[in-house]
């Protein structure tokens, strides 16, 4: 009876469990496969020792550049800035004698601009009309051109170099004296190697144009005598102060001639590097090519890489240029001394 119950049980079932005669046996559904649980991650391995000097070094070249973001090599200028060249006496075109130092700098050839000092004189030659053009007639010409190559706020800088320099003195020394208003929002100025000289050695400079040899100031005086003969001074002490334009003049001391040898009150003046003789040691090993070491002891300034950093530096944070340190500074005491031409000074 029970085993009559069980077969009759079976065949109702058989269908679902393929038991049924003649049909194949289904197989079962596969289980889904099982997805393996992720891995946790693998710690990081301990760094090696040139690993952690690499890092040293890379968080020792952020700090350096956070402090002093002008030093950090390959820094560019700031973006919004605008520099304005001025060339020297009887070079040529602005463009193609700062060509190499607007390079060094970094500098996008659309934030440069060139005075040209055939603006001056009008003559056709760039090379004749900055040999001829004064130095007062010069400032008061690139003071108007400030004005119509300014944009809005845009901070500008200005780099002279040789007379070029001493035409920038000019101008920032007219601004402090309120002379002229500034015709551009001037924040900076550079001076390289200018002959900014007094006395013998300035009057010496103002011959240049008549002698190859030496520099021209282009009639450049830096005694001042509003009064004539009763009370003069040195119109390069705190140049810039009162027009707030930082001024900072990179001369090289082997140059001697065709720059300046003293250190006025309150102007920044610092010196390049140059491993050539001086004069004097020049003299002593072959006097005949002083004058074409001195040429090139000036000339040496303008193409410096160092000089060119050093006005990168400059551009982001005052008095982080790497060159030599300046000289103490004197007190400011007005000269009472005779000036070259106590009418000369017309700006």
């Amino acid at each position: 009876m029970l085993a009559g119950l069980v077969l009759v049980g079976t065949l109702a079932l058989g269908p679902g469990l393929g038991l049924v005669a003649g049909d194949e046996p289904v197989p079962p559904p596969s289980p889904a496969p099982e997805v393996p649980e992720p891995e946790p991650p693998a710690e990081p391995a301990p760094g090696t020792p040139i690993d952690a000097v690499l890092l040293g070094m890379a968080a020792a070249a952020a700090l350096l550049a956070a402090s002093r973001p002008g030093g950090a090599l390959g820094l560019r200028p700031p973006e919004d800035a605008l520099v304005v060249f001025v060339p020297g006496h009887g070079q040529g075109l602005g463009e193609e004698v700062y060509a190499d130092f607007v390079a060094e700098m970094g500098l996008d050839p659309d934030a440069a601009r060139y005075f040209d000092y055939r603006w001056v004189t009008g003559d056709s030659d760039p090379k004749r009309a900055s040999a001829l053009a004064p130095t007062d007639r010069t400032a008061g010409s690139l003071n108007a051109y400030l004005a119509g190559v300014a944009e809005g706020e845009r901070p500008v800088w200005l780099v002279g170099f040789s007379k070029g320099g001493a035409v920038v003195a000019e101008l920032v020394s007219a601004w402090d004296r309120g002379a002229h208003e500034p015709g551009a929002n001037v924040v900076g100025a550079m001076l390289l190697d200018p002959p900014m000289a007094r006395g013998l050695h300035g009057t010496l400079q103002s011959i240049g144009r008549f002698v190859g040899a030496l520099p021209d100031d282009g009639g450049y005086d830096p005694v001042d005598c509003p009064l004539i003969w009763l009370w003069c001074r040195d119109a390069r002490a705190h140049l810039g102060e009162g027009s707030g334009v930082e001024v900072v003049v990179v001369r090289n001391p082997q140059a001697a001639v065709t720059s300046f040898g003293d250190h006025p009150a309150g102007l920044r003046v610092l010196d390049a590097p140059d491993d050539g003789p001086g004069p004097w040691g020049q003299l002593l090993t072959n006097p005949f090519r002083l004058f074409g070491r001195l040429g090139e002891a000036h000339e040496a300034v303008l193409s410096d890489p160092a000089v060119a950093r050093c006005l990168v530096a400059e551009m982001w944070q005052r008095g982080s240029c790497p060159l030599g340190r300046p000289q103490p500074v004197a007190p400011f005491r007005p000269l009472r001394m005779r000036a070259r031409s106590p009418l000369a000074r017309a700006v």
